[in-house]
């Protein structure tokens, strides 16, 4: 357990070598050899076989449905429409096979988590030393807002709370920003260590206590998201919801994987993803990618710098 203050320290970003959180994925996806001691919530079943022995705890979602699932926040107004939409695509995931979610808000408030059913998550096992993995693609419109928010733990004063596409330690309400993930349809991985999360002298300072058992793991979601336009059909009898169809997609996105593992013996945090490559491309504040007439504080090779 660790109680600590929520305090975002900007300047950090500025210093030489700060931390690169989100890198893109290496070809053939994450490397398993060089972890141990893994909490799996979520990883096609490939990955659980990669894995092996070294899983100290498996709470992977249950296809049947059965132990839990990943739940679509539905509209309070209407019980059979998804606010939160598993978008068809051809992409293969970060490991060259086709398991992943996909999902799309059709209202900007859409998110979804995985809850628990017949078994609540135990996280007792969880320790700072261990690292919060999380796969992800951005699969929406070039022109949609696509700031992710990825909630682990259950949420308000008890987990992690971060948003991808803002700049490192930028406080978003109860999110905090993780960095920029830029392009469209490519593989990222944000790998953040629980130690780093709760580093009251870092870009964090958030505070978990996982003794109990919990019904709700992980939210995933969009921050001030463009929603996907679609048309309504009849009630899908296996379902019970409504048949959606996109028309005009909006703000998406993919998940391959959510686990926690511990770096294994000599391999460091640096050695478990690759280096992000230096490019001349320039971002704004908000993470969208911006031209070098551009006017105003921007960031460029993870350095933040007036122009």
């Amino acid at each position: 357990m660790r109680k600590t203050l929520l305090t975002a320290a900007l300047g950090l970003l500025c210093t030489t070598g700060f931390a690169q959180y989100i890198t893109e994925a290496p070809a053939g996806g994450f490397d398993f050899s060089k972890g141990k001691d893994y909490i799996v919530l979520y990883a096609p079943a490939d990955q659980e076989t990669a894995i092996g022995d070294k899983m100290l705890t498996n709470q992977n979602l249950d296809p049947n449905m059965v132990k839990n699932q990943f739940y679509y926040w539905t509209a309070e107004w209407d019980a059979k429409l998804f606010t939160l939409y598993d978008i068809e695509d051809t992409q293969d995931n970060s490991y060259g096979g086709s398991n992943k979610l996909n999902m799309t808000p059709l209202y900007a408030w859409g998110a979804g988590h995985f809850g628990a059913k017949s078994q609540k998550y135990d996280f007792s096992s969880i320790t700072d030393e261990h690292i919060l993995h999380i796969g992800f693609m951005n699969i929406g419109s070039a022109t949609a807002s696509n700031n992710f928010k990825f909630i682990f733990g259950p949420g308000g004063d008890n987990g992690f709370s971060l948003v991808v596409n803002k700049e490192l330690g930028t406080p978003v309400g109860t999110l905090v920003g993780v960095g920029m993930a830029p392009d469209l349809n490519k593989w990222y991985y944000l790998d953040i260590p629980v130690k780093d999360l709760v580093d009251e002298d870092g870009d964090f300072g958030f505070e978990y206590d996982f003794s109990s058992p919990m019904t709700i793991a992980f939210n995933a979601g969009f921050e001030g998201a463009t929603p996907s336009k679609f048309n309504k059909g009849p009630v899908d009898p296996d379902t019970g919801m409504y048949s959606i169809t996109i028309t005009q997609k909006g703000s998406a996105m993919a998940i391959d994987g959510v686990f926690l593992y511990k770096a294994d013996g000599s391999a460091g945090i640096n050695d478990l993803k690759v280096t992000k490559k230096n490019n001349d491309a320039i971002y704004n504040l908000a993470g969208q990618q911006v031209s070098k007439n551009y006017k105003g504080v921007v960031i460029k090779n993870g350095h933040k710098f007036i122009q």
